[in-house]
């Protein structure tokens, strides 16, 4: 009977430690928005500085373009993620969402999201948990105190993110590394 008790207070002690962790995972990053944390800066999983090729995997698309900004030179993500390219934009299409993204070297260095479906909105939450048409005090008490009105500016010394607000909601989003 003994040892019965100690399996049943392990396996309480497990569930409890499960519970705990799949809590603390759903909140997004603690603690105040840190503008020199390139981690901050991102949406879906994929961040700034990032290479492509994880990106990708994380995101899914079901169709994807990219084709750098001066030769018009088409590019393949096994390119990228090699180094190759330095001013290479993409068109991710995401079921019916469009997410634009700049790619330097393999990196990610700027994500933009905008038009997104109210439907599909939860699908597209910064890392920090701020989803698309969330309303202007969710993207305060999420990333502090900003500057500006219809477009809330958060700086660090090598990013930015921009956040587009119409009618007290967040509708388009922007991170850019400087």
């Amino acid at each position: 009977m003994k040892w019965q008790n100690s399996f049943r207070m392990l396996g309480l002690f497990v569930l409890l430690a499960f519970l705990l962790a799949a809590c603390s995972s759903q909140a997004g990053p603690a603690g105040a928005f840190d503008p020199e944390n390139q981690q901050e800066y991102g949406v879906s999983g994929v961040y700034l500085g990032q290479n492509i090729k994880e990106a990708m995997d994380l995101l899914k698309p079901t169709k994807a373009d990219f084709m750098d900004m001066i030769s018009r030179e088409s590019y393949t993500v096994e390119r990228m993620a090699k180094g190759e390219g330095e001013a290479v934009m993409g068109m991710l299409l995401i079921d019916r969402t469009q997410l634009l993204v700049k790619v330097r070297k393999g990196e990610l260095i700027s994500i933009m999201l905008g038009g997104v479906a109210k439907e599909d909105a939860a699908r597209f939450q910064t890392l920090r948990g701020l989803s698309m048409y969330d309303s202007k005090e969710q993207l305060k008490k999420l990333y502090g105190e900003g500057s500006g009105e219809n477009e809330v500016v958060y700086e660090g010394s090598k990013y930015t993110a921009n956040f587009g607000v119409s009618g007290d909601q967040v509708v388009w989003f922007r991170f850019d590394s400087k």
